[in-house]
């Protein structure tokens, strides 16, 4: 017989000795945290993609506002809707134009972030996503720097303006609303 083989005869009859398991903990340990970072990632991920989400219907929202006040800026720049009577008195087929210096309805009273934004009050556009007033602000403005008179000589050009406010409201399919305002002002040479 070998050394090495009465050594191997020694170890086999020796009782094993009592294993301690630090290895297996450790590696649970390593497992579980692996785990949480898992499920961290994946609920930041969630998070996120209801953020984009809510930023796209708010884009929606916003889009609907700017096309219902390009809507209304149009329908100004249209001859001769700026001398509209809506503008000078309340008048019930015109609820979206808002008259200077009268006293409006109380349905029309409120600003536009807490008016209701129905029929009585404003004017939809392509369904209830978009609807706008309009709001005279002001008659026959001089253009500042404008002058009838140029270099000595009288000019026969328009320099009187009437100037409009037009808030717009849009809402997107998930219900987030913008407001949108624009001043828009229309030459008044009559």
């Amino acid at each position: 017989m070998s050394i090495l083989s009465v050594h191997r005869r020694r170890l086999a009859l020796r009782p094993p000795q009592r294993q301690r398991g630090a290895t297996l903990v450790i590696a649970l340990l390593i497992l579980v945290l692996i785990m949480i970072i898992g499920v961290t990632a994946v609920s930041t991920s969630d998070t996120q993609f209801k953020l984009a989400g809510n930023l796209q219907f708010e884009d929606s929202a916003l889009n609907n506002a700017e096309a219902a006040i390009a809507t209304g800026e149009r329908w100004l720049g249209t001859s001769p809707n700026h001398t509209n009577p809506g503008f000078t008195a309340a008048v019930a087929a015109t609820p979206h134009l808002l008259p200077r210096l009268v006293v409006r309805p109380v349905a029309r009273d409120a600003a536009p972030l807490t008016m209701a934004w129905t029929d009585a009050d404003s004017l939809s556009v392509g369904g209830t996503n978009q609807r706008y007033i309009i709001e005279q602000m002001s008659v026959n403005s001089k253009l500042a720097g404008a002058s009838q008179v140029v270099g000595g000589r009288v000019n026969t050009a328009c320099n009187q303006v009437n100037t409009y406010l037009v808030t717009a409201r849009g809402v997107s399919a998930r219900g987030a609303t913008k407001l949108v305002q624009s001043y828009y002002s229309v030459l008044n040479c009559s």
